[in-house]
């Protein structure tokens, strides 16, 4: 058998057996991570929507930032002045 055909075999099997390393450590994480009587299928999507409920923390933050946020922004301003930065 030529050279040339025995190191494309050698690599191409090196290729295959690569990919099959990775679908089985997918597969065994898929299975850890994975909650019992969802219905969760490895390689098929999930059928249905995501929602989320709202639990009245959402607007617990609010878009203008406290004295102590401005501060640390301040400081963190002057910082990256010394160091050169913007």
């Amino acid at each position: 058998m030529p050279e040339w055909i025995m190191a494309l075999v050698l690599i191409s099997s090196g290729i295959g057996l690569g990919l099959f390393c990775f679908v089985v450590g997918a597969w065994i994480m898929f299975k850890a991570k994975s909650q019992p009587g969802t219905g969760e299928s490895f390689l098929q999507s999930p059928k249905g929507e995501v929602f989320s409920i709202s639990d009245g923390l959402d607007d617990q933050f609010s878009d203008e930032p406290s004295g102590e946020e401005k501060s640390i922004l301040k400081k963190t301003e002057r910082f990256l002045k010394v160091l050169g930065g913007e």
